[in-house]
């Protein structure tokens, strides 16, 4: 008996030292139930926004410029997260996949979001896979400008 009651002093004693410390640190991955941006959007939400984007563009192109709106309210919570979770290891492909989706879109709206997204990932992000990636990329060899006379 008096041994289960040391074993409980000593583990209550060991909780009341470790919790404050670690409840000063920073979370290194944004939960799942934690919300970002003006619209309040979860890491799921951003995924969500992103593949269901994609989805219509790929499906009808001509829609692209129609949907920056709505994504830009998701590159908005990308943003927050970055900010809240700076070294949050899902952040960079997300950036990355969001900055090729608004080059899909041809608009001037769309390209200020799409450097907005590679600007994440260049300074938080610079030694990650999608940052080198994205170094050796451009618009015009991501999302080509199909419109006649493009590029003249």
């Amino acid at each position: 008996m008096k041994l289960a009651i040391r074993f409980f002093i000593s583990v209550a004693c060991a909780a009341a030292f470790t919790l404050p410390a670690l409840a000063g640190q920073n979370l290194a991955v944004a939960p799942a139930d934690e919300y970002f941006g003006r619209q309040k959007i979860s890491t799921l939400g951003i995924d969500n926004m992103i593949r269901d984007t994609t989805a219509r563009v790929d499906y009808d192109p001509t829609l692209a410029s129609r949907l920056v709106g709505s994504l830009a309210a998701a590159e908005d919570a990308l943003e927050d997260w970055a900010h809240k979770y700076p070294t949050d290891s899902w952040i960079p492909k997300r950036a990355y996949e969001m900055s090729h989706l608004f080059w899909r879109m041809h608009t001037s709206d769309a390209n200020v979001l799409a450097d907005r997204c590679r600007d994440i990932l260049f300074r938080q992000f610079p030694r990650s896979r999608y940052a080198v990636l994205a170094h050796a990329e451009s618009q015009a060899m991501i999302a080509p400008d199909s419109t006649p006379n493009a590029g003249q």
